[in-house]
């Protein structure tokens, strides 16, 4: 009887720990921000307007006098556009430094919760290097072309990689599951491109992945 409690014991803690693994989404990796952005509700031709109007008040007033008339005459003719359209162009233009920080805090924040926890992902795997057609580092990422042919993520959606025994790869942007100790760490990973190098910052990391084929 006591025999058979300790491997109780041992096969409860085993289907506990597999059961403590949190199978995640991308979404999981950006906590939501909330803030009001009032850009948002503005159409996209309100926002090019909104965007020409603020450019001109920056600018130097051209020294050519006709130049100067017809620009201001166009800009003059924007303000009333957007005014009867109930939009406050000096509110707006005001809180264009105070959105786009909330807007980058919100792009970079990370997940608290998922510190310390032992998770699993499915991504595209970016390799940083490579040793006889094996990697041992690299960057998870959500869409195939990251931080190559499209701009890198925000670093709340790369989660970078190590893998003490290496990790067999035939080409860029191979789906994988991976699985491993979640940590919230930034860190900067320089990717090597065809035509030079880049820094890639990312919010979390995974060391010694476990990495399987999408769907194995």
């Amino acid at each position: 009887m006591k025999l058979i409690g300790i491997i109780f014991i041992v096969i409860t803690g085993l289907v506990g720990k597999a059961q403590d693994v949190k199978e995640l989404s991308w979404y999981d990796l950006a906590p939501k921000v909330e803030f009001d952005d009032p850009f948002t509700r503005l159409s996209t031709e309100q926002l090019h307007s909104l965007s020409q109007i603020a450019k001109y008040r920056e600018k130097v007033a051209p020294i050519d006098t006709d130049s100067r008339i017809k620009k201001q005459t166009k800009i003059d003719s924007l303000e009333q556009v957007l005014i009867a359209e109930n939009v406050n162009i000096d509110s707006l233009l005001s809180l264009r430094a105070k959105i786009t920080q909330l807007r980058k805090e919100k792009a970079e924040v990370v997940n608290d919760e998922l510190d310390s926890t032992e998770i699993s992902i499915s991504g595209y795997l970016l390799p940083l290097n490579y040793v006889d057609n094996k990697t041992t580092e690299f960057l998870l990422v959500p869409w195939v072309g990251a931080c190559i042919h499209t701009p890198p993520p925000p670093k709340n959606q790369i989660v970078y990689l190590t893998s003490e025994k290496g990790y067999e790869v035939n080409s860029r942007f191979e789906a994988v599951t991976i699985k491993g100790h979640m940590q919230l760490k930034d860190k900067t990973a320089l990717l090597f491109l065809v035509d030079g190098s880049d820094n890639i910052s990312t919010g979390y990391s995974v060391l010694d992945a476990e990495i399987l084929k999408y769907g194995q």
